[in-house]
């Protein structure tokens, strides 16, 4: 081989370095997502929940929590980057594919899909729960209140 080809084999193999110094492989989330999305309320009332009774709690399977507890349950917007992780960490389905779901249950009159917000901050939703003495909600685990009852934390890709 001539100088020439080596020179080039060793600036590719540089740029090839300098590459991943600066574009790194790895976890390719963005920043800011939530390593576990939390199912809390802020009544002590409710048990904690099992990965399937929270599975069953947001596909409508469930009627009442801990007994006679009824609850209403809160949904993030369509729009929401959390709720989008939410449902494919704890169910394996995408927004539209719940959506859709819901509006089967609920025209069949078999289910009532969650109350949805108007946006996904955390105190939007904790003001809906204050309103709601028997709601259920769910949030980014950093950002749940010390004094909410926790029912089920879903670790994303789960």
């Amino acid at each position: 081989m001539n100088n020439g080809l080596y020179i080039r084999l060793y600036l590719m193999k540089v740029w090839i370095v300098v590459l991943f110094c600066v574009f790194p492989l790895g976890n390719a989330t963005a920043t800011n997502t939530p390593e576990g999305i939390t199912i809390f309320s802020l009544n002590s009332d409710f048990s904690p929940l099992s990965k399937s009774k929270a599975r069953m709690l947001y596909k409508g399977k469930v009627k009442k929590l801990s007994g006679n507890n009824n609850f209403v349950l809160l949904d993030l917007p369509k729009s929401s980057k959390i709720r989008k992780i939410f449902y494919k960490s704890l169910l394996g389905k995408s927004v539209s594919q719940m959506n859709g779901y819901w509006a089967s249950l609920s025209f069949s009159g078999k289910g009532v899909p969650p109350e949805e917000i108007n946006n996904d901050n955390i105190d939007t939703v904790i003001q809906w729960l204050k309103n709601n003495p028997d709601g259920i909600a769910y949030a980014p685990s950093d950002l749940v209140p010390e004094n909410a009852n926790i029912l089920f934390t879903v670790l994303q890709g789960e």
